[in-house]
């Protein structure tokens, strides 16, 4: 019985243990609650405030910034870039038009070379007689520096006789005061010494003198020649003014128009025309064809070179003489 009352009373003090601690958790999770919305409480008039004092300051913003605002002003209306141009390709010149091209240019060189060939051979007389001018200036002012020298070496010379002769009169003074014939000797020795050196001195004097006649001669030779050429030379100019003249309008005009024909031709063609133009006696680089023959070396042309020639798909040269050869057609277009 005893036993059974243990067991019970046991069972009784585990069950009000159990509900003890299942008390202290409900206690623990509402205090925990509790405390929690304390603090959102607290917490919440604080919010309240920084958003009232924010809704304020923005309001009293907004008046202040109104008086400052000014009135819009007028729009700039936005310029529209235009859009970059197209580059536009070169123009393609035809081969009909570069040989239209190069037959202008040889008749315009060929003019150029009739009015320099009027004038003859002037510029070239002129051109070496300035040559010769400056030669003979040159050649004057050299004579003229070596006779400078001849004439410092003669004055030394002179200066060194009279050095001579003042030691000769010396000796000569001292001869008669010697003691010995020893002394005698040596002076009288001395003595000849001198005057063989003043003999030498005057001998050289003599050289450089002859020396200088020559070369005076020379410049006045040389000037003669050049006061000559001088004169022959203003007379030459005159002569080749009148000619220009008359022709140094045309000319330029033929030469503009010349450099503007040399614009229509590519570079590897004008490099070949000025190369055969150069080469040729007569200066013809572009020649027609007259009675199946080139204008050039008058060699005849085969019937199938001269086909090609008149289609003009293709610069066609002389097998004979490598000139640029052009029809009838051409020529026509050029005197048009």
């Amino acid at each position: 019985m005893a036993t059974k009352k243990v067991k019970e009373e046991a069972k009784v003090t585990e069950v009000a243990e159990v509900k003890e601690v299942k008390e202290t958790k409900k206690t623990t999770k509402k205090a925990a609650k509790a405390a929690a919305e304390t603090e959102v409480k607290e917490e919440a008039p604080e919010v309240k405030k920084t958003v009232k004092k924010t809704t304020k300051k923005a309001a009293k913003a907004e008046p202040e910034a109104e008086p400052k605002t000014e009135a819009p002003k007028e729009e700039i209306p936005a310029v529209k870039e235009e859009a970059p141009k197209p580059v536009e390709d070169p123009v393609e010149v035809s081969v009909e038009q570069k040989l239209v091209a190069l037959y202008t240019l040889q008749q315009v060189d060929s003019k150029i070379d009739e009015i320099r060939a009027y004038r003859g051979n002037l510029p070239l007389e002129i051109q070496d007689m300035e040559d010769e001018i400056a030669g003979l200036e040159t050649r004057i002012s050299n004579f003229k520096e070596e006779s400078k020298k001849y004439l410092k070496d003669i004055s030394d010379y002179k200066i060194k006789i009279k050095e001579t002769e003042a030691l000769i009169k010396k000796y000569e003074d001292q001869q008669n005061n010697v003691r010995n014939n020893r002394e005698y000797d040596s002076l009288t020795k001395e003595i000849e010494y001198q005057q063989l050196d003043n003999q030498l001195s005057e001998k050289r004097i003599k050289e450089i003198t002859a020396k200088d006649n020559e070369v005076a001669a020379k410049v006045a030779e040389a000037q003669m020649r050049l006061t000559e050429l001088q004169s022959s030379l203003q007379e030459k100019k005159e002569e080749l003014h009148s000619l220009v003249e008359g022709t140094e309008k045309e000319e330029e005009q033929l030469l503009q128009r010349s450099a503007d024909c040399e614009k229509l031709v590519e570079d590897r063609l004008l490099v070949a025309y000025k190369r055969i133009r150069k080469n040729a006696r007569n200066g013809l680089a572009v020649v027609g064809i007259f009675d199946e023959a080139c204008g050039g070396c008058f060699n005849r042309i085969p019937p199938q070179h001269q086909l090609d020639i008149c289609t003009h798909k293709k610069i066609i040269v002389c097998e004979y003489c490598g000139r640029i050869l052009v029809d009838k057609g051409i020529i026509a277009q050029y005197n048009a």
